[in-house]
């Protein structure tokens, strides 16, 4: 039974998500011949204080935009 973990900015709508969560699900059943409920997917999101890339946080690389 696989467990999905998205890790994430946040912002994306619930409309996404879902959108997302079936795509996911769809490609373990045809990869993998698994029925969609044997897939577990969870969503992590952090605020752009949260986390960084380049070594500076991702609220301080938006401002500059």
């Amino acid at each position: 039974m696989p467990i999905v973990t998205i890790q994430q900015s946040a912002g994306r709508t619930v409309e996404q998500r879902k959108e997302l969560i079936q795509g996911i699900t769809e490609a373990f059943g045809k990869s993998y011949g698994l029925a969609p409920e044997a897939v577990t997917v969870f969503f992590q999101e952090y605020r752009d204080d949260q986390w960084g890339k380049d070594g500076k946080l991702q609220i301080d690389r938006l401002k500059k935009k």
